[in-house]
């Protein structure tokens, strides 16, 4: 059996040719495994990458890629050169498949069982079998971390294409989700396509698991290093999980950091080899990893602010209080106003003799004794925000306030105060998605 690399990427790419031209399954599955006893994940994406190359659609591989799978399932190959620090609890990919492990469960032993129930004419079931629906519809919490987290890092390292396929897949259960919950509740609701629907959800689920498991995280792990995988466990807990109780925290070994570090020209390799798969597909080229500017600890450019959450420069942080849709003003806690923003259509006026004002002189007389009590509460710590909305000129001004304090120590810093028009947003009804194409 001839095994060179050109030899097997040209054979794959004709097995995937074969099912996207609508070739049967069962022949495409013969030819590999007459050709092949084993394939590596990078072997695939490539000749994916290759077929969108030469003109297909990558839509067209969203739509097959359950195909794909199938026909080389039980033949990809674990190759990532991990420690097994993934198999440590609190791990993101320990904390992925544990709650695959429960999603696997919820299809087969609840959805699946008290379908059937239904199905039989038990119709006592069916509120049983919405609510199961319900609970899976918290998978978009295992699938936001993935989308927000694990595909943030593999683009960080050129890895684009998959990202892209996984998350349309993703946002296509959701929706099927939605539908059999709404179609159940239809009066008209009838078995055998309540029964599709059902089956339907519970393939394209059972496959992502599939893709997660022996797809995506042999190349994550792979790629991506132990201080990438900490920040992703960090920030898992701002998402949250699906099923489980929050896991625990975790931080790789000192005996692993020691292994990886013996690992890094490895790692370089399979960020180049990953990288490679989607680059006649990407709309940019793959990003060079030793120009990735890390923003929590690389050095400064002149006008550089780095905040908890990014670095922003002084003209981009400008603008974008110019464009916010509110006014803000703060208040240091001294009660003396040190800023305000410039929007384009303000409720009130503000200049910049303000800065540095004692704040209760800019209220009329009257509001005085109100400003100075909402103050006095953020200082003592009996009192957190305050809001107030007046009709001025035909319009609907919103007002709130807000008490500023140190995150560690909890100290009063200030105040911020948040004004906006919100006369528009209250006839707002119905739904304006982004898909919609109506801006």
């Amino acid at each position: 059996m001839e095994n060179t690399t050109v030899y097997r990427q040209k054979k794959i790419v004709e097995i995937l040719t074969l099912l996207h031209e609508g070739g049967a399954f069962e022949e495409a599955k013969k030819l590999f495994d007459e050709s092949f006893d084993g394939v590596d994940v990078s072997e695939i994406t490539s000749a994916e990458r290759e077929l969108i190359a030469s003109g297909l659609d990558p839509s067209e591989i969203q739509h097959l890629c359950n195909v794909h799978a199938a026909v080389f399932k039980g033949s990809i190959r674990d190759i990532h050169q991990s420690n097994y620090e993934h198999e440590q609890p609190g791990h993101p990919v320990h904390t992925l498949k544990l709650e695959n492990k429960v999603i696997q469960s919820l299809l087969e032993d609840e959805i699946r069982w008290t379908f059937e129930q239904v199905a039989k004419g038990n119709d006592s079931q069916k509120e049983r079998l919405k609510n199961a629906l319900k609970d899976l519809s918290q998978i978009n919490k295992h699938y936001a971390r993935k989308e927000t987290l694990i595909f943030s890092y593999m683009e960080r390292y050129g890895i684009s294409a998959p990202p892209k396929v996984m998350w349309g897949v993703d946002d296509a259960i959701r929706a099927a989700i939605k539908d059999v919950i709404n179609y159940i509740d239809d009066e008209k609701a009838a078995i055998n396509p309540l029964r599709d629907k059902i089956d339907h959800i519970i393939d394209e689920v059972e496959e992502m698991i599939f893709k997660e498991e022996e797809i995506m995280v042999p190349m994550v792990l792979d790629v991506f290093r132990l201080k990438d995988w900490q920040k992703i466990a960090e920030d898992s807990f701002d998402i949250g999980f699906s099923y489980i109780a929050n896991p625990l925290p975790w931080k790789p070994s000192i005996e692993a950091l020691a292994v990886e570090s013996e690992q890094e020209e490895g790692k370089k390799a399979a960020a180049k080899k990953a990288a490679a798969m989607t680059d006649a597909i990407a709309e940019d080229p793959p990003i060079d990893q030793s120009e990735q500017y890390d923003w929590q600890d690389g050095a400064l450019s002149e006008g550089e602010i780095v905040l908890p959450t990014g670095v922003l420069k002084l003209k981009e942080l400008s603008g974008i209080f110019g464009v916010l849709p509110v006014d803000l003003t703060f208040v240091d806690k001294d009660d003396r106003v040190r800023f305000y923003s410039e929007g384009k259509d303000r409720a009130f006026p503000r200049t910049n003799s303000i800065i540095g004002r004692e704040v209760i002189n800019c209220h009329p007389p009257k509001s005085m004794h109100m400003v100075q009590k909402i103050l006095d509460g953020f200082r003592s710590g009996e009192r957190e925000e305050a809001e107030f909305w007046i009709n001025m000129a035909n319009r609907v001004i919103y007002i709130r306030y807000f008490a500023i304090r140190d995150k560690e120590t909890k100290d009063y810093l200030g105040c911020l105060e948040v004004t906006q028009d919100i006369t528009k947003i209250q006839k707002i009804n119905g739904e304006c998605r982004l898909l919609d194409d109506n801006f």
